[in-house]
């Protein structure tokens, strides 16, 4: 299934926070809530509702956010989880996709999710944000929809200077060279992340093309001040920026 161009968010696109839905053809969008986690307790619980969403929190917090047998509080999956709980920034979506739904339609939403996401994580910077969005449901014929719609959106993605993955279970659908993150975790349904694009991210901007030029732009003062500490760093960095007509 090849991908589709990234689509604009329709005018007047809105997610204010309400606890309906909105429908748009096969799909059903709730409106992101924000997880909030105390002192690491279950108190604070702001889920959706659903009984997915009350499984998320627990799994970001204990699991995507938890170092114990990973060699220090750097190496959790992501060391940011724990601090945008705590601050109550991390939000949490279900993107409900039902019967024949087009890549386009899909893509579409992750586009609307993605301008509500810029607006709110502009205000809640520097907490390190993040969205999750996850696709209750089957597995098996949803990944190759979202697979393909989160392909079409990367660019509109970079352009608002964030960056996102798609995690699932499904290890027989190879990784996408274009976006190497870590994909394949336990996790209770497949999910979408968003987050900022920050100075940490420079091994990752240097290894997905696309991604290089939104890194440039945001954080080339910091990385050529304390981040290109190697040759080989250094050699990369000006390799990409070559390729892309960059200053080095």
């Amino acid at each position: 299934m090849s991908p589709e161009p990234a689509p604009e968010p329709p005018a007047g696109e809105s997610f204010a926070p309400d606890p309906g839905a909105v429908r748009r053809g096969e799909l059903i969008r709730p409106a992101p809530v924000a997880f909030r986690d105390g002192d690491g307790g279950d108190e604070g619980d702001d889920g959706d509702g659903t009984e997915l969403g009350a499984v998320f929190r627990p799994y970001l917090r204990d699991y995507i956010g938890d170092s114990i047998g990973r060699a220090g509080p750097s190496n959790a999956i992501c060391p940011f989880v724990r601090g945008a709980l705590r601050a109550g920034v991390m939000h949490y979506a279900e993107l409900r996709v039902a019967g024949p739904t087009a890549p386009r339609a899909v893509a579409r939403a992750l586009v609307g999710y993605l301008a509500w996401f810029d607006r709110a994580s502009q205000r809640e910077l520097p907490e390190h944000p993040g969205l999750v969005v996850a696709f209750p449901g089957p597995p098996a014929p949803l990944l190759p929809v979202v697979a393909a719609a989160h392909r079409a959106v990367l660019p509109a993605v970079y352009a608002r200077g964030c960056t996102a993955a798609l995690f699932h279970e499904d290890p027989a659908e190879p990784d996408d060279p274009r976006h190497p993150e870590p994909r394949y975790f336990t996790a209770p349904a497949p999910f979408y992340v968003l987050r900022r694009i920050i100075p940490a991210d420079l091994q990752l901007s240097l290894r997905v093309r696309q991604m290089f030029p939104a890194y440039h732009r945001l954080h080339a003062a910091e990385a050529r001040r304390s981040r290109l500490r190697t040759k080989e760093a250094a050699e990369r960095w000006n390799q990409a920026c070559r390729e892309h007509g960059l200053t080095p």
